[in-house]
Order: C-alpha cells, then structure tokens, then sequence
C-alpha cells in the first residue's frame, strides 16, 4: 500500500536537514514521543554529506482498536527498528522500518524542501504478503501511522526552534 504525507515545518529546509541529521533530536524525539520506551541507538554516522542513524524501541499500538487477526501480529508494544538516512546536500532521505515478529515491510521515501519554511514530503510503501490477510494488515499499518503524524509534526517544530 502506497501513501503520500507531507510535513509542514517551521523553518528553512537548511535547518530541517541539520536537526534530521543530529543525533541528539533522536534522543530528545524517541525520549518525548508518547508510546515509545526502551529508546536504544544501535548505529549513527556521517560521511561526506550521509547521514544515517539505525536506532530501535518499543512502540505503543492502539491494540484495544485492533481487529482479532491483527492482535495475533501486533501487540500493545511492538519492537521496532527503524534506520533514517539523510543525503544533507540534496534533502533527499528514506525511512526503514522493521516491526519484529511481523512480516511486514514499511519503507518511506523523503524529500525536505523549501527556503522559509520547509515541507517533508513523505511517500510511504506498506507490503505485507500474507494470503488475504496482508492487504487489511497494509492499511491497519498506514492508519497507525497517518494516526501519529500529527503528533511527530508538533514535536518536530518544538525540537526544530533548537536548530538555525
């Protein structure tokens, strides 16, 4: 299942790109995100204009909302691993996203743009190749994260004021 989201963020995309690329806003997002504990960096690097960080917790799932044949994938918590990579130069970046036990795959392509104030534009791929399961798994998952988004702007552009 293919999405588009954007993110509208309060400042240039210069400094969307630097905060996307510092390690210290991982910590800061992953320690003030509601529903997330047991927030671990596994790897963070930069060569040349590469940013990646691979970092994993457990997440909260709306699990009381969640369909009986979706309980069997997706617990309250679910251990997620998720690598960011950022090209600093070109504001071009991609999400991957594992949920453990689940087999699913959850990617996000990312373009930040703009000179005032940026925009995240997000291009999201959920497959789950389960025989007549996956589909509805696909747009439980989409729905979780369409459901979060607002939140993740509002932390975004408070963490965001921290970066020039």
């Amino acid at each position: 299942m293919k999405f588009d989201e954007q993110h509208r963020l309060d400042k240039p995309a210069a400094a969307v790109l630097k905060m996307y690329s510092d390690r210290a806003y991982f910590e800061k997002k992953y320690a003030t995100l509601a529903g997330v504990k047991d927030f671990e960096i596994l790897e963070c690097e930069t060569k040349g204009t590469t940013f990646r960080i691979k970092h994993r917790s457990q997440q909260r799932s709306d699990n009381a909302a969640l369909p009986d044949f979706a309980k069997k994938f997706l617990g309250e918590y679910n251990h997620i691993t998720q690598q960011d990579t950022w090209n600093t130069a070109t504001g071009v970046g991609r999400l991957d996203i594992e949920i453990k036990g689940v087999p699913l795959k959850i990617s996000a392509d990312m373009k930040v743009t703009g000179d005032k104030t940026a925009t995240n534009t997000f291009t999201w791929n959920v497959v789950c190749n389960i025989p007549l399961l996956g589909g509805k798994l696909e747009k439980l998952i989409a729905e979780d994260i369409k459901g979060k988004s607002a939140a993740d702007v509002v932390l975004t552009n408070q963490l965001l004021k921290d970066y020039a």
